[in-house]
């Protein structure tokens, strides 16, 4: 039984995560959206998915992929079946290769990224927003 106070945990796993957000009620909204995520995810892993259309967008077959990724086309075609995932370091590379963010590879949800960054946003000073504008007009100009 759910009433307002609680997080609905259908999406959660493990007892950890349960143990966590008993003993940090501040954390609810980022539970949350840990939630949402997971439920968007569903049983479809992206990566996979969205790593074999953009090699095909580019024409170009997992055998030359594996070579530009310097790995072999057993590691490769793993990534593309899901049975495996590139390291850390190699997921940048993807990004920059396919000119796509490693969010984008992920499949993270940008509606959670933005409802945090509006709020962060929302309280700040005007002041405070006009540096930030001029800070981001400047990293465009230098792009």
């Amino acid at each position: 039984m759910k009433d307002d106070k609680t997080i609905d945990r259908s999406n959660l796993t493990g007892q950890e995560t349960k143990d966590v957000e008993i003993l940090r009620p501040d954390l609810r909204e980022r539970f949350e959206g840990l939630a949402i995520q997971r439920a968007k995810d569903g049983a479809d892993n992206v990566f996979p998915i969205r790593l074999k259309m953009l090699r095909k967008e580019v024409n170009l077959t997992q055998q030359e992929m594996a070579a530009i990724m310097d790995v072999p086309v057993r590691t490769y075609s793993n990534w593309e079946q899901g049975r495996s995932f590139p390291s850390v370091e190699r997921f940048p590379h993807l990004a920059a290769f396919f000119d796509v963010t490693v969010d984008y590879l992920l499949g993270v949800n940008r509606e959670t990224i933005n409802h945090r960054l509006m709020d962060q946003l929302a309280i700040l000073t005007p002041k405070q927003r006009e540096a930030i504008e001029v800070v981001l007009v400047s990293m465009k100009k230098s792009e």
